[in-house]
């Protein structure tokens, strides 16, 4: 796991209820089951609406799921001042139901999880050199290297996306693409709006998860504004949700369908899932 899971582990376990910082991991497979994480369990959301628990007890933020229809995601923990030890390891639950553990447990905190892959299977994380961030690469046959030369600030999250093969990266405040070549490119440089933040987030954990539509709009949810905003290809930002009382947006996702899914965490520290369908319908799934 990399410095950013590192920091969002301590948050979450040390902070108050009010500052509390939820995941991002939402996916949907070929047969429209939705999976997304609580920070408890992951759950299964099917194309009936049935809500039921996929994954028991783990503590993850991320999600992937493969070309298969696998499911991947992690465990984390730590286990007290007593030792002041963290532990984690990589779970694959396959599509056929079988859950195994794909990366063995260490101590400690995971550099990749291999929970952000691009469509051949390279996975991508962040190590921090002096006070910059570097996006590395993993290739499939274990080749690390440095994905650019560019030198970011604080890399947050970060999203492949299959609909033109760029990754997306939250960089601090600000949202950036990254070209199969490397190159980058700045499409929104300051997110953050001049309103009190949501349970008084910090500003490393302002903007939360990003997701791509097939028009190449980018949606990122403003977890410390409580809003959705939408980047057009030009860069024109608009915002196109915005949560109720209590509750901020931390990530999403498009369908194939064209609906819009947004997963919302609130100051109690609870998860739940939204489904806006094109019409303008409103279907919300919680505890």
């Amino acid at each position: 796991m990399n410095k950013l899971m590192f920091f969002m582990a301590c948050c979450f376990l040390f902070a108050s209820a009010m500052e509390a910082h939820p995941g991002i991991g939402i996916v949907m497979d070929d047969d429209g089951n939705v999976f997304y994480t609580d920070l408890t369990h992951v759950w299964k959301i099917s194309p009936s609406g049935t809500r039921t628990i996929a994954v028991k007890n783990v503590h993850t933020h991320e999600l992937y799921l493969d070309s298969n229809g696998d499911l991947y995601g992690e465990h984390e923990w730590y286990e007290g001042e007593a030792t002041d030890k963290w532990g984690n390891y990589v779970w694959c639950l396959s599509k056929d139901g079988l859950l195994e553990t794909v990366i063995p447990e260490v101590e400690g905190i995971l550099d990749n999880t291999t929970l952000v892959r691009d469509q051949e299977g390279n996975s991508y994380w962040t190590n921090h050199s002096g006070n910059e961030d570097v996006l590395m690469k993993q290739t499939l046959d274990g080749r690390n290297r440095a994905f650019t030369s560019y030198k970011f600030d604080d890399i947050r999250w970060m999203h492949y996306s299959k609909y033109d093969d760029n990754l997306y990266v939250v960089d601090h405040l600000a949202v950036k693409k990254i070209a199969p070549s490397g190159s980058v490119e700045i499409l929104a440089a300051d997110l953050k709006e001049n309103i009190p933040s949501f349970g008084g987030v910090a500003d490393r954990h302002y903007v939360f998860g990003l997701w791509i539509d097939r028009d190449s709009h980018v949606y990122v949810a403003l977890y410390g504004a409580g809003k959705v905003k939408k980047i057009s290809p030009s860069g024109e930002v608009t915002t196109i949700y915005v949560s109720k009382t209590g509750w901020a947006p931390c990530s999403g996702m498009m369908d194939k369908n064209g609906s819009m899914w947004i997963m919302e965490f609130s100051t109690r520290n609870t998860t739940r899932v939204r489904k806006i369908i094109p019409n303008g319908e409103d279907i919300l799934y919680e505890s």
